[in-house]
C-alpha cells in the first residue's frame, strides 16, 4: 500500500468526513478503490455511531435502551450503504482525484 497510513487522530477525523493532509493522499486512493472499500466505508459508519454509546448513560429501562441503540446503528448502517457509491466519489473528489477516471481505472483491471 502507497502512501502514509494517517495516525489514530486523523483517521478519526477522516472517519467523520475530514480531508487529510496531501502526504496521505495515496492512502485514501487505496482505502477507496481496494477490493474491500465497501467494507471499510461500513466500518467508518459505525465508528460514526460510537457517540450514541452516551445513550446508555440516560436513565431508562434496558428494553428502551436497546431500542434506541438498534435504531441507532441499523439507521447508520441502512444509510451508509445506500449512499456508500456517492460517498466514495465525494471523497476521492475531496482528496484530489477525479471519480469517473478512477473508476475507468477499476474498470480496466477486471
Amino acid at each position: 500500500m502507497a502512501g502514509d497510513r494517517p495516525g489514530v487522530g486523523r483517521w478519526l477525523g477522516y472517519a467523520y468526513g475530514r480531508r487529510l493532509p496531501a502526504p496521505h493522499s495515496q492512502w485514501v486512493l487505496h482505502d477507496l478503490t481496494c477490493s474491500t472499500w465497501f467494507l471499510r466505508h461500513m466500518l467508518r459508519g459505525l465508528v460514526q455511531c460510537a457517540p450514541a454509546l452516551l445513550l446508555l448513560l440516560l436513565p431508562a429501562a434496558p428494553s428502551i435502551m436497546a431500542m434506541m441503540l438498534g435504531i441507532v446503528v441499523f439507521g447508520a448502517l441502512f444509510y451508509s450503504m445506500a449512499f456508500a457509491w456517492e460517498i466514495r466519489d465525494r471523497r476521492l473528489y475531496q482528496h484530489g482525484f477525479v471519480p469517473e477516471l478512477v473508476h475507468r481505472r477499476d474498470d480496466d483491471d477486471e
